[in-house]
């Protein structure tokens, strides 16, 4: 049970956001994913602080961009690729598709399919890193603060694959520096759009959306979300009526952002952007989650309808959480828990344990069967970094009468 202090901050979180931005219409009820058909629970890679990005490659395999060291990104070192050829219950490390440089890392990444079914990857990083192998001083708290203080992001370099993850051809990095000085950072799904290109966000001082028209190996932005610091991660895809469609998670007080109020009480929600001119222009719609519930994942489901794929890190309240959009993506289930994180810490013991977890995947494979990457710092059972797939189906949803 949250401590009363704790639970008013939540629910004046809430007020705040749902008084001062236009609300996303909640137009049906999701059942428990309890209730599903199937819901199967794997550790897929150990000791890995993740932030997966996964992929359905054109065989049928799933390939998975992730951050393979158990620590946030503190050290040098690479995401490395890895594969499932059983449907998401047992992996391989197949690749690294941006090798490291002393000092620095390559964690950030963006990954997904051209549409000639080419495997692209778009990765930054950040310089003054430690050295690989380093660990925070379990009796020193601090030893791991001002870990980012000095750094600068790195700018995304491109590279792509032809054998499915195994080796990876890097190309000239984007050039895309932002105003503070600093390079962007790619975020979320690389995708095709109907024009012919492949798009991405990324993210720094602005939200942009960046194309490419040669299949991953350069990129120029196209449109801009937002600016000033205000949002960052931000999850994106194409509506079968041609719209793109994207969740943005805000900038709070406590990281630097100006999307907040005086107090610091708004910060760190997922917000609905909408953009019909192919990702020229884009319109803000409205709050899609409470404040911090984020970043987002968007999958198209097989009949046209929209799963959104969020995480929970709310005081007292650690998970996965996804909302069913039809196909406009303007109305939208209520939450629903794919999976209790019980905490995501590797310190049950500890007065104020460090907490970390997140940032949910998700692809559809050819019998339905959705497939959900994310990682957490730990749980009771398995007390350690970790990326954890769950394979699940969706429950039966129930009509509302707001529903179109």
């Amino acid at each position: 049970m949250l401590h009363p202090d704790i639970y008013m901050k939540n629910i004046k979180n809430a007020l705040i956001v749902f008084l001062f931005y236009p609300l996303v219409v909640i137009a049906a009820t999701i059942n428990s994913p309890g209730t599903a058909a199937r819901y199967e629970r794997y550790i897929a890679v150990d000791d890995a602080c993740g932030w997966p990005q996964i992929t359905l490659l054109p065989d049928g395999t799933l390939s998975c961009l992730l951050w393979p060291h158990p620590l946030h990104g503190f050290t040098e070192g690479a995401a490395e690729c890895w594969n499932s050829t059983d449907g998401g219950r047992h992996w391989v490390k197949t690749g690294v598709p941006v090798p490291y440089t002393s000092t620095k890392n390559r964690m950030n990444v963006a990954a997904g399919l051209a549409a000639d079914g080419s495997y692209v990857a778009v990765i930054s990083g950040w310089d003054m890193r430690r050295p690989l192998g380093w660990r925070p001083d379990p009796l020193n708290a601090n030893s791991a603060k001002n870990s980012y203080k000095d750094a600068s992001t790195l700018s995304p370099i491109p590279a792509r694959s032809n054998d499915g993850g195994r080796t990876w051809k890097q190309f000239t990095a984007i050039d895309a520096q932002q105003p503070s000085g600093q390079g962007i950072v790619p975020f979320g799904r690389i995708a095709p759009l109907n024009d012919g290109t492949i798009g991405v966000m990324m993210y720094r001082d602005e939200v942009a959306f960046f194309t490419s028209a040669d299949a991953g190996a350069s990129w120029k932005k196209r449109g801009q979300l937002s600016r000033d610091r205000t949002f960052n991660e931000t999850a994106w895809l194409t509506l079968a009526n041609g719209d793109l469609f994207a969740a943005s998670r805000s900038y709070g007080k406590g990281n630097g952002g100006a999307h907040s109020a005086s107090d610091g009480a708004i910060g760190q929600h997922l917000e609905a952007y909408r953009s019909t001119d192919g990702g020229l222009t884009w319109k803000a719609e409205g709050p899609l989650t409470l404040p911090m519930q984020h970043p987002a994942d968007l999958t198209r489901l097989p009949d046209g309808r929209i799963l959104l794929s969020y995480g929970v890190r709310n005081d007292g309240d650690w998970g996965i959480n996804v909302r069913i959009g039809d196909a406009t993506a303007r109305f939208w289930s209520a939450p629903a828990r794919l999976v209790d994180l019980e905490g995501s810490t590797d310190e049950p013991t500890v007065a104020r344990p460090h907490r970390d977890g997140g940032y949910p995947s998700t692809v559809v494979l050819a019998d339905g069967t959705l497939v959900t990457a994310y990682y957490s710092r730990g749980v009771p059972a398995h007390q350690r970094y970790h990326v954890g797939v769950i394979r699940w189906t969706l429950p039966a949803i129930e009509k509302s009468p707001l529903s179109p």
